[in-house]
């Protein structure tokens, strides 16, 4: 029962969307709804139904373990039945549309639509008489197991928060694991230091509140810095250049005339131990200029392009696409600049940005000031850089990163300079629309409608960027409204 109650306290802690209160009125011929609260059939299959009352998530909100696959989301009352699709959160998968109705005297019936039909009975669940919850402060995860078992850090959604609910005391096992550039430093309980290792076992006899604590590590230095850089393969060329705190990303460029390139855009992360890149969410173009290396067509090839990149001690890496047309590897070797004999860092480090924006030939780089408050959170500012016609600023919004990039609209010298978008993340959004800021168009991109992930706008001169990022889970999701936005933009200059 102990591990029932806290998984279903979870559950419902991950929805974040359970709330008490009356149902909102509903047509006349509808009955009000009375049954919340968690039931379990007699193959052990849970359901847990409960008002939700959140802005923008109103409904009833559905968690269901059903043969050990559990899904979830936010549905409506249709008459005198709740009917919906619980995989409503992610576009891309299969919808899983049910129909709940109320059974027999306390009850509820759960039809799965093309499936079974199932049988659910009320579920008395104590309440939890501790309560431990544990965060983070700064950049990492946390993973936790019941026991001395050491728990592991989930690499495809890593948690920053959990919320453990106990009817009784135990003993639990906490792990924090910082993030690439970024150093564990302690854990605090209610507030004063508790221990400096990063994993513990604790009793857990008491409500509290544990907290994980993480600070950038000074001496971090990107691992693709190593093999940044030119490189050539017959026609195609190649550049490597760093992308956050671990990323690569890389540009490939063949022409196969005077006027016609094919171009790959790829992000990802390098293994340290085996050099090696996998990654996905590439994108391929095909690309026209004409006489005077302006491009007059780009015709995208696709946007979710898989492969690898090997990099070897000799200066030379190993491309692997997988959509190879011909199926052939292409090796490419690294070709110094002039004047150069290493690997060049297209990127200097600035101590302001108004340094870093002079630097690039940007003229000015104005930012929102540290410490403005948005319905995000409070802004604050990291580190700036700066690269040839471009000026770049790094810091966070509340718990989110935030880059706000500056660069030159149509410089004459660089025909292939992309105006249109200087933010570097080719990542291909669900959702892409347009507000109005200042005097600005401004479009908008985000995996949840309304929430803007990146934002890009240009003038005559200039073409700007501002890109959201939230932390581990929310990373794919999280975004801006666009009143914060609109306040972002019209401080930007």
């Amino acid at each position: 029962m102990k591990k029932l109650i806290c998984i279903l306290l979870t559950v419902c802690m991950l929805f974040a969307l359970a709330a008490c209160g009356e149902t909102k009125p509903a047509e006349e011929e509808s009955k009000e709804w009375t049954r919340q609260g968690t039931f379990e059939d007699e193959n052990g299959n849970h359901l847990i139904v409960n008002l939700s009352e959140t802005e923008g998530y109103e409904g009833w909100a559905i968690s269901l373990m059903l043969d050990g696959e559990a899904v979830g989301w936010i549905i409506q009352q249709e008459g005198n039945a709740l009917r919906g699709n619980l995989n409503g959160w992610d576009e891309e998968m299969e919808p899983f549309n049910v129909t709940v109705t109320e059974e027999g005297g306390d009850g509820l019936k759960l039809e799965v639509e093309g499936g079974e039909t199932y049988h659910f009975t009320p579920v008395d669940v104590p309440e939890a008489a501790i309560v431990v919850t544990v965060n983070i402060e700064g950049w990492g995860h946390i993973a936790y197991a019941e026991g001395e078992e050491a728990p592991e850090i989930d690499p495809e959604f890593p948690a920053q928060s959990a919320y453990i609910g106990l009817a009784e005391p135990a003993v639990h096992t906490f792990l924090a694991e910082p993030e690439a550039g970024n150093l564990f430093v302690k854990w605090t309980k209610n507030g004063e230091d508790y221990s400096t290792e990063p994993q513990i076992t604790l009793l857990l006899d008491e409500s509290a509140e544990y907290i994980a604590v993480f600070e950038e590590d000074p001496n971090w230095q990107n691992p693709v810095m190593n093999f940044i850089g030119e490189y050539q393969c017959d026609r195609a060329h190649a550049t490597v250049e760093c992308w956050g705190f671990d990323e690569a990303f890389v540009t490939i460029k063949w022409g196969s005339s005077a006027w016609e390139q094919t171009r790959w855009i790829i992000v990802g992360k390098l293994d340290t131990d085996t050099l090696t890149i996998n990654y996905s969410g590439a994108s391929k173009a095909n690309l026209v200029y004409d006489d005077a290396g302006e491009i007059t067509s780009e015709e995208t090839v696709y946007d979710d392009g898989t492969g690898t990149i090997v990099f070897h001690d000799d200066g030379t890496f190993t491309w692997h696409e997988d959509q190879s047309e011909n199926g052939q590897d292409l090796v490419f070797t690294w070709v110094p600049t002039a004047g150069d004999s290493a690997m060049p860092n297209p990127w200097t480090e600035a101590d302001s940005a108004q340094a870093a924006a002079e630097a690039a030939g940007v003229g000015t780089l104005k930012l929102p000031e540290a410490g403005t408050e948005t319905a995000g959170g409070p802004i604050g500012w990291d580190n700036y850089r700066y690269m040839d016609l471009l000026a770049e600023a790094n810091g966070y919004v509340g718990a989110a990163e935030l880059t706000v990039r500056k660069g030159v609209n149509r410089p004459d010298h660089e025909a292939s300079y992309d105006t249109a978008d200087v933010s570097g993340d080719y990542t291909a959004y669900a959702h892409e629309w347009t507000i109005e800021a200042k005097e600005w168009q401004v479009r908008c991109f985000g995996n949840e409608e309304g929430r803007v992930m990146k934002a890009i706008w240009f003038s005559d001169n200039f073409s700007y960027c501002i890109l959201v990022r939230g932390q581990g889970d929310l990373r794919d999701s999280y975004g801006l409204s666009a009143d914060d936005i609109i306040a972002l933009v019209d401080a930007i200059e």
